[in-house]
């Protein structure tokens, strides 16, 4: 993985073995390997291990697909609102 990915813990996970990490829900973290089943994570204590993917969920896990609608509604409201000349 080349760019940072930070992930938000969804739930509470206790570790159960020693290459696992405690996690709190709304914990932010960061990505380390997806790779597989359990993910490798960094905290903010800078403490790292493997938490159950289903745990967490990427922060800005918006699909293509919607990023890209999300930006034509923008820019459609930007242009109507100019050739109208309302002002907020």
């Amino acid at each position: 993985m080349t760019e940072e990915v930070i992930v938000i813990a969804k739930w509470d996970y206790t570790a159960q073995q020693d290459q696992e990490l405690d996690i709190k829900k709304n914990e932010r973290l960061w990505l380390l390997d997806d790779s597989k089943t359990w993910w490798r994570v960094r905290n903010a204590a800078n403490k790292t291990g493997y938490v159950p993917s289903n745990y967490v969920e990427r922060k800005n896990s918006l699909k293509k697909g919607s990023l890209v609608k999300n930006l034509k509604d923008t820019l459609s409201l930007t242009s109507l609102i100019s050739k109208r000349g309302i002002m907020f």
